[in-house]
């Protein structure tokens, strides 16, 4: 047995005894609840984000790491002191837990092998595998010839200003503007084996010229993801309108639809909740007919997943198709309804283009273009690459499966940081009881399997030790 075959017997071992470490860990970060808030001095994407910081800081100073907080809403956990070399990059923040959860979304609990939570999976199991897996390599006193490092950041669900900056927020200057970035970087949040680009997104919104008449539509706000609702200026509506829940009031009722909320890169065919209250606000003729072009527009967006609408359904050679996802609708003072979208697109594509095309077709449908948030372009490094080729086989070696690098759909930081892979660690396994469509990132129910975060760091160590005797 040689030298590395030892090291990986050795970690292989305290991966197995840490088990319950993970799990409290684990437990201890959901509980903090760590959605996006408002910017206070010191925490630049609201007091739960930061909480999580301090947390890591707080754990990482316990074990002797080398800490850095970069004032961002970014900080590192090293084994070593100075620069690091290897980042691998977590987030702390979380999306809204929404409705529906038959778990207590911030009281996490271990059900059945796994840790049940809002960012259970995405991202804070990952991120406690990864500092117990740096906690081994220091406890054992493995050499490395360079400085790996944990990075944690608190934007990545909402636009990742953490490290792109927020104009005229001094506290949010961003890390790539300032910072001194790793050689390489790690992004756990995703799938094994490894992937080496992501699709572009672009966030937008389309707007009614007109205001609807005696209708209110709202859907997808943020304290409520997968809950859709009409209020109506009138009693006139069926007993038995299906699949809804009906609220009457003084003056009208309210129309309540729900589905349950999920990741926006993966939109699901048949359509959400919006779809749902545009078939009983049309099939059941309780909108007026002026009203009936810009409702039928709605759903019809609202179904198309694949963007062939407007006609950016394009074909693509080495990414996922686009998809296009209806998020939610607001209707500000002027009665106006506007929906929100979100598109994930491939690098034939870009965010012009794709505005563009958007534009002309709402104009012909009674809508026109509201907001633009651009978000990320899509990237590509050179699937060749030495590197990527070893993590792919290391990781196909310890899952038994046989994958081929790929591109991925969802937005992470590796879409901002040079030099930086996907790479796992898809730690959701919901226990079999779960009902289908729950359990997953986004969705209710969140789980991480611990027995996939203690793979995940099996898949880590190798990968760290091979990268020893790599340049790179």
């Amino acid at each position: 047995m040689d030298l590395t075959e030892r090291y990986i017997e050795a970690i292989d071992r305290e991966i197995e005894n840490v088990r319950a470490e993970l799990a409290r860990d684990t437990i201890r970060l959901v509980n903090i609840k760590s959605t996006q808030g408002e910017a206070v001095p010191g925490a630049p994407f609201g007091e739960g984000p930061r909480a999580v910081l301090d947390a890591v800081l707080e754990m990482s100073a316990e074990e002797g790491f080398h800490t850095v907080d970069y004032g961002v809403g970014v900080i590192s956990a090293a084994l070593k002191e100075g620069q690091p070399d290897l980042g691998v990059w977590l987030h702390g923040d979380v999306v809204p837990e929404g409705d529906g959860w038959s778990f207590d979304p911030y009281n996490a609990v271990e059900y059945k092998g796994c840790i049940v939570g809002r960012g259970a999976t995405d991202n804070k199991g990952q991120l406690v595998s990864i500092f117990h897996l740096l906690r081994i390599f220091r406890k054992l006193n493995i050499p490395l010839k360079y400085n790996p490092a944990l990075y944690v950041g608190s934007n990545e669900e909402t636009g990742m200003k953490d490290l792109a900056g927020v104009p005229g927020n001094d506290d949010a200057w961003g890390f790539c503007n300032g910072c001194t970035p790793p050689k390489l970087s790690l992004v756990p949040d995703g799938s094994f084996p490894v992937g080496y680009g992501g699709k572009g997104g672009i966030h937008l919104s389309i707007k009614s010229k007109l205001p609807l008449n005696g209708i209110t539509l709202s859907a997808g706000r943020k304290e409520t993801p997968g809950k859709a609702s009409a209020i109506l200026r009138t009693a006139q509506v069926p007993a038995d309108l299906p699949e809804c829940e009906v609220v009457p009031f003084a003056d009208g009722v309210e129309i309540i639809t729900q589905s349950p909320p999920g990741h926006s890169a993966h939109p699901k065919p048949g359509g959400n909740m919006i779809t749902q209250l545009m078939n009983l606000l049309l099939d059941y003729h309780l909108a007026a007919e002026e009203d009936r072009q810009v409702l039928e527009f709605i759903r019809a967006v609202s179904l198309d997943i694949t963007g062939s609408l407007f006609g950016i359904d394009v074909e693509t050679a080495v990414m996922p198709p686009l998809t296009l996802a209806a998020l939610g609708i607001d209707t500000g003072e002027d009665g106006c309804p506007e929906l929100r979208i979100n598109i994930r697109y491939p690098i034939e594509l870009t965010s012009k283009q794709i505005v563009s095309r958007i534009g002309n077709v709402a104009e012909r449908n009674g809508m026109t273009i509201g907001f633009v948030n651009p978000g990320v372009n899509p990237y590509l490094l050179d699937p060749n690459w030495p590197v990527i080729g070893k993590l792919n086989a290391i990781a196909n070696e310890v899952t038994g499966e046989d994958k081929e690098p790929y591109t991925l759909s969802g937005g992470t930081y590796a879409h901002r940081l040079p030099n930086a892979l996907v790479y796992g660690m898809n730690g959701c396994k919901p226990p079999e009881d779960f009902p289908k469509g729950t359990g997953g990132a986004h969705g209710i129910d969140e789980t991480v399997s611990l027995d996939r975060m203690q793979r995940a760091m099996r898949i880590y160590a190798r990968a760290m030790l091979a990268l020893n005797d790599m340049e790179w």
